[in-house]
Order: structure tokens, then C-alpha cells, then sequence
């Protein structure tokens, strides 16, 4: 079986599974091909109406006690049985327009760790619109570490192929309850990758919808995504530090030009919260410039880079980013 298309569910209305299951089985793939498991991550109502609604012998739903997004796409791993993993979330689809077909033969030509394709938002609950056919273009095989040295990385795990035995080689697995775990994921994956494949394929359509993690604008959650990216930060420079020994100068680049990244969205994040611009610095002082994080370092990554980071690294400077980055809440949201 070439492909696993894992879906981890937690209290999700039934037409948004539904849509996400029938974007997958409307590409026409032939069945004995891949397999699509639902991991319920502890629903109040598990979606066990899908074994009724899709009876073949290639999609299968499993129930979990409640552990969060990483949790679940672990238990996924686990049960997945295909070559290669493809992450989809349960409110978002596939796109049927011929690029799914030539990813997965490009897959059983070249054989790389990741095979990366393109997402493309697609606002609200809406089918997304009519694709034409696309022939994707595939780059040359590089490394992970290549792609992630010359490239602004990004984090979602929803935005490739990944080999599963790659993986289980490498005891990769996600972070649990915690946001922002697809990073420290799809990091530590490009770092070990030996081979990898870029592609323009647009094969991913994210659903942006108002009640989801990412769209939540409460003071609460942006306050937890904040923390945890603080967290997701630290845990990949104590990877660094670990891996320091073994690792070539091109990953060591690469998992400086992430840090460098992840250290201004941080900055960013911190300033669209509310923050003010001295409890951000001192933030940045206590807990990322003894890892070497802070003041923001970074090398030849674009000149709008390099100008944020002249003014995150100074208090004069993230007073005038304060007055320039929109607020994402009112102070009396809860």
C-alpha cells in the first residue's frame, strides 16, 4: 500500500468530515492504493457513523481517549500501513486536480523521506472552487537540511509526504498537548531528511473557519498559543544544543535560520496579542537570549528580515512596532 491519509477528529460538525472524506474519494484513486484512518481524539460524539456511511475495506475510524492534534497524528503513525504518511485535517480537503496521481508516482519513482506540495486557503465552509488539471513541476532531490537552509520553512505538517519508515527511524513523532507542535515536527524532519522532493503541486485546500485553533481570538487562546510557541522555541534549541556534535555545517545553518524565524514570529505574535513592547523584550531577555535566541541573529533571509530584526532587537524599536502591529482582541475578551 503506497499511501496513509491520516485524519485526526475531535467535535467536529459531520459535514465537515464528511467534506474532507469525499474531496479524498471523489480524486478516484484506486482503493487497494492508500488507506484513510480517522483517529477521534476523544469527541463527546465519536464519528462512528462513518463506518456505515464508507464501508470499504480501506477507510477505518479509531477511537482515542482525548490527547490533542499531536496525540492524535501519533496514533496515527502508529496504525498507519501505507509507504508514506499524508497528514489532512478533518476540516479540510484535497484537491481534485491531478496532482495527488502525479505526487504518488513521483513518490514510487524517486522514493525521497518528504515530498513537499502546496496549500491554498479557502475561506470559510465553502466547497472549494473548481481546479483545473495541473501538471505539477518537481525540483531536483535535495536534502532537508538543503531546503530548510535557503527556504522560510513551513511548519504545517499538512503541507507534505512523509516516508513512514523514515520516521520510525528516527523516532520522530509529535509533541503532545501543546499548539504549535507541527514545528518542532516538521524541523526535526527536514533536519534528518537525507532526500527531498519541492513541488508546485496545489494539492492541500485550508479551511480558515472562525471556532478553529488557529482562527480563535480570545484573549485565552492567544495567550496559550503564545506560551506554547515560547515552548515549541525552546525544546528545538535544546535539540540544537544536542545535536551540535554530529550535525554538518548545512543543518546547522538550517536549524539557525528556523530559530531566527520562529524567534521573530514569536515577536510578531507577541505584539498582535497586546503585549507592550518592554514585557516583550524582557520576555525575549529571560528566556531566549540565554539560548543564544535574543538579540535576533540571521543571515542573507530577505530585507524585510533584516529590517524587523534591527527593530526587535531594541526597546526604541518594538515601541514603533507596537504602534504599527493591529491588535488581535479587545482587552475585555475572555
Amino acid at each position: 500500500m503506497q499511501l496513509s491519509i491520516i485524519i485526526p477528529h475531535y467535535n467536529l460538525p459531520a459535514k465537515l468530515l464528511k467534506r474532507c472524506i469525499n474531496s479524498i474519494l471523489s480524486i478516484g484513486l484506486p482503493q487497494e492504493s492508500y488507506e484513510i484512518i480517522i483517529i477521534d481524539d476523544g469527541s463527546q460524539e465519536p464519528p462512528r457513523w462513518t463506518n456505515r456511511a464508507y464501508p470499504q475495506s480501506n477507510i477505518r475510524m479509531e477511537e482515542h481517549t482525548h490527547g490533542g492534534l499531536g496525540a492524535a497524528r501519533n496514533n496515527g503513525i502508529e496504525a498507519a500501513q501505507g509507504t508514506y504518511i499524508l497528514f489532512v485535517d478533518a476540516d479540510d480537503t484535497l484537491q481534485n486536480n491531478g496532482t495527488l496521481q502525479q505526487c504518488i508516482e513521483r513518490l514510487k519513482q524517486e522514493r525521497p523521506d518528504i515530498l513537499r506540495f502546496e496549500q491554498k486557503a479557502c475561506p470559510g465552509h465553502r466547497y472549494p472552487p473548481h481546479c483545473k488539471k495541473q501538471k505539477a513541476r518537481f525540483g531536483n532531490t535535495i536534502s532537508g537540511a538543503v531546503y530548510m537552509s535557503t527556504n522560510n520553512l513551513r511548519g504545517s505538517a499538512c503541507s507534505y509526504f512523509i516516508k513512514k519508515e523514515f520516521l520510525d527511524k528516527r523516532g520522530i513523532l509529535f509533541t503532545t498537548d501543546i499548539y504549535h507542535e507541527d514545528e518542532e515536527f516538521s524541523t526535526i524532519a527536514h533536519y534528518h531528511a537525507q532526500t527531498l522532493i519541492d513541488s508546485n503541486a496545489h494539492l492541500y485546500n485550508y479551511h480558515t473557519r472562525e471556532n478553529s485553533i488557529t482562527q480563535n481570538r480570545s484573549k485565552a487562546s492567544i495567550e496559550k498559543r503564545l506560551g506554547d510557541s515560547l515552548k515549541i522555541i525552546i525544546k528545538l534549541a535544546t535539540f540544537r544544543a544536542s545535536t551540535q556534535e554530529q550535525s554538518n555545517s548545512i543543518q546547522k545553518k538550517a536549524i539557525a535560520r528556523k530559530l531566527a524565524t520562529l524567534t521573530a514570529d514569536f515577536v510578531v505574535n507577541s505584539l498582535r496579542s497586546g503585549k507592550k513592547a518592554k514585557e516583550i523584550r524582557n520576555t525575549c531577555i529571560g528566556n531566549l537570549a540565554p539560548l543564544a535566541l535574543y538579540p535576533i541573529k540571521g543571515g542573507n533571509y530577505g530585507i524585510k528580515f533584516k529590517i524587523f530584526r534591527t527593530l526587535a532587537n531594541s526597546t526604541i524599536g518594538l515601541h514603533l512596532l507596537r504602534l504599527l502591529v493591529p491588535t488581535q482582541f479587545k482587552p475585555n475578551d475572555k
